[in-house]
């Protein structure tokens, strides 16, 4: 950031000077978080963004993560470089940022609301999933494996007018479970507006720490999918949907234990005939 220092009294200093020295970390406070940790009044933190030229520190934010944005080919390009600068192994590089990221998303998990979580999505009458781009194979995974425990999945189509179909039926019963990752599209702004008329519930897997998700869903859990510049890794989403399954799973457990003795009986019934099957 470039800064008129002339231009900022003592306390403003101090507030550009923790933001220099804390760089995209900023994005993760709340601006009564930044008013506590440098002891000044949360009037003089609002007061800063329109002296720098925001109109708030939403704004600032936004234009930092603008800023901070990388292209794709770039953040491959990234750890491909790191790894040949550390002279690792690409299993290695991966295992070593992997472990970090799922610490990372560990600490964030509010255990409770994961609990209630589980309960709402064991015994809603259907569940729906968006899940756009990089996380439709795990809409994918979810719908086959919450399938075997007897639970009605729909995934909503990703984009377009086709939503509107799916969205008609969605009732107050009904759980929609949105990936959002990077940033919240007008798809799930649109779920989420209209489970507020349904009065439907919303579960909200997302990598974003400080997002209007937190203002709109039900049950927002954050994963950890690497720093913006780097190869965005879906280990941690995945590990983080499994455990959703697993629990499901367990809340399920006699209904589940029931459905998987069925699969087994059909798979032994047809073994034969399957392979003849075109």
């Amino acid at each position: 950031m470039e800064w008129d220092v002339k231009k900022l009294t003592a306390n403003q200093k101090r507030i550009a000077d923790f933001i220099e020295k804390m760089g995209k970390q900023i994005l993760y406070y709340s601006e009564t978080e930044l008013a506590e940790t440098l002891e000044i009044s949360n009037a003089t933190v609002s007061r800063f963004w329109k002296q720098i030229g925001y109109d708030n520190f939403k704004s600032f934010k936004a234009a930092l993560k603008e800023k901070e944005q990388i292209s794709p080919d770039n953040k491959l390009k990234n750890s491909l470089l790191q790894i040949q600068d550390q002279e690792l192994q690409i299993h290695e590089h991966l295992l070593s940022i992997t472990k970090s990221q799922l610490v990372n998303t560990l600490q964030e998990i509010d255990y409770e609301k994961f609990n209630k979580a589980i309960r709402l999505m064991s015994i809603c009458r259907k569940i729906y999933i968006h899940a756009p781009s990089s996380s439709e194979g795990l809409s994918i995974l979810m719908k086959h494996r919450l399938a075997r425990f007897g639970l009605e999945i729909e995934l909503l189509p990703k984009s377009g007018h086709e939503l509107f179909e799916s969205l008609m039926h969605i009732r107050k019963e009904d759980v929609v479970f949105i990936f959002g990752f990077v940033a919240m599209n007008r798809e799930a702004s649109v779920l989420l507006d209209y489970a507020k008329r349904v009065n439907y519930k919303t579960i909200i897997l997302t990598d974003l720490l400080i997002s209007d998700f937190q203002e709109n869903g039900d049950y927002i859990f954050y994963t950890n999918r690497g720093e913006l510049w780097e190869f965005h890794s879906m280990i941690a989403p995945t590990f983080l949907v499994e455990n959703f399954i697993l629990g499901i799973g367990q809340y399920l457990e006699k209904q589940s234990l029931e459905n998987l003795e069925k699969l087994s009986e059909l798979r032994k019934l047809y073994k034969e005939q399957l392979p003849k099957l075109k």
